[in-house]
């Protein structure tokens, strides 16, 4: 699929085409669904971008907003801080970091969606003033050294593609988070990842509103 990929704030009209990504991206266990998608555009419009190539949506990101403590005893799983994927009860304006709920490319989308896509939730996180963007990644390959290493060792081996993408984008990996999500190919791991935002507590919060056009 050729062309000049273009991402935007989602609306609801676009739940249709954001489903047919779901299809494409992810196994069936692990898809969100029509109702999540939904939830989480009328909780938090700005939260939920999509790439766009032609007419064509081949991307989209969802992140919500929540006060989070990454050296906390206790880190919650996917489904207790996202509310299921839904992002009612767990979206708060008044936090300080920019939760990453979801992330699916098409694989028909070529180089660029997911860049593009984690990009403009940087430049959101920026003119937002927000702390940072944590999210809990997926090891998908652990699976098959799981009856030779910890994830830990794992994670220290850089044996995952996944892991590596993110970090390629300036991301810093924290820990592992055992139980995070149901997800047989991880053994129900996660990784918490952190991007930091290098503008944090810098003064004109109007000025990065208006040069990230947020």
């Amino acid at each position: 699929m050729a062309g000049r990929i273009v991402v935007r704030q989602a609306t609801m009209d676009d739940v249709e085409g954001i489903l047919l990504v779901e299809e494409e991206a992810w196994p069936e266990g692990l898809r969100a669904t029509e109702e999540m998608f939904r939830s989480r555009i009328a909780t938090f419009p700005q939260g939920t971008l999509v790439a766009e190539n032609g007419e064509r949506i081949v991307g989209v990101v969802v992140g919500e907003i929540v006060t989070y403590n990454e050296n906390a005893e206790t880190i919650p799983s996917w489904r207790e801080i996202t509310d299921g994927g839904f992002i009612r009860r767990t979206h708060d304006p008044s936090g300080d970091t920019l939760y990453g709920v979801n992330l699916s490319v098409s694989p028909l989308a070529g180089g660029g969606a997911s860049r593009l896509l984690l990009l403009a939730m940087r430049k959101r996180v920026i003119g937002w003033g927000l702390r940072q963007i944590a999210l809990g990644s997926r090891i998908p390959r652990y699976h098959k050294f799981a009856d030779r290493m910890s994830p830990e060792e794992y994670l220290a081996a850089r044996l995952d593609p996944e892991v590596r993408f993110y970090q390629r984008f300036g991301v810093e990996v924290v820990r592992v988070l055992p139980d995070y999500i149901e997800d047989p190919d991880s053994c129900n791991n996660g990784v918490l990842l952190v991007w930091r935002n290098p503008f944090y507590g810098w003064p004109f919060r109007g000025l990065w509103r208006r040069l990230f056009r947020i």
